[in-house]
């Protein structure tokens, strides 16, 4: 089986977050594309391929998703109940990576079903060392395939 490069979704409105997960990113050579939009209804649009994200060359779909919970429009919680009521969806692991230390927090977005939850670091150090765990694992876990329309790939055997 051929597997696709990682394509990571980041979904985060905050301006500053985004520009040093970005630097953090680009600092542990994480391969592969790294996308950015600014809340769940923009994330539901670039996992449905609709729109401005309809071209899945300069959009691929994501094998990873690091989702914020506190964002304008639809936040990290709507977006998760929204995406685990799709089959395919919930294949695509789902980090909440947030800023937010309250244990109601933590406890919903489980329920929700993310598939992890940690507390942004306050140091760019820290935030690299965070990612590069983020990355090195969960580009390691063998989850059921997906093309590149993130539909699932059919087993044969």
């Amino acid at each position: 089986m051929e597997l696709r490069e990682p394509v990571i979704l980041i979904v985060d409105d905050d301006a500053n977050d985004r520009a040093l997960m970005e630097a953090a990113f680009a600092q542990i050579d994480a391969g592969g594309p790294v996308n950015y939009v600014s809340d769940g209804a923009e994330a539901v649009d670039y996992l449905k391929g609709v729109g401005q994200y309809a071209d899945r060359n300069r959009f691929p779909f994501p094998n990873l998703l690091l989702l914020d919970l506190k964002m304008a429009k639809m936040n990290g919680f709507e977006f998760l109940h929204h995406i685990r009521s799709y089959p395919n969806l919930i294949l695509v692991p789902t980090i909440v990576f947030t800023s937010s230390e309250d244990l109601d927090d933590l406890r919903k977005a489980y329920l929700l079903g993310a598939n992890s939850y940690l507390v942004k670091s306050n140091t760019f150090e820290g935030l690299c060392d965070q990612l590069k765990f983020i990355y090195g694992y969960w580009m390691r876990v063998r989850v059921p395939p997906l093309d590149a329309e993130g539909r699932l790939v059919e087993a044969r055997g």
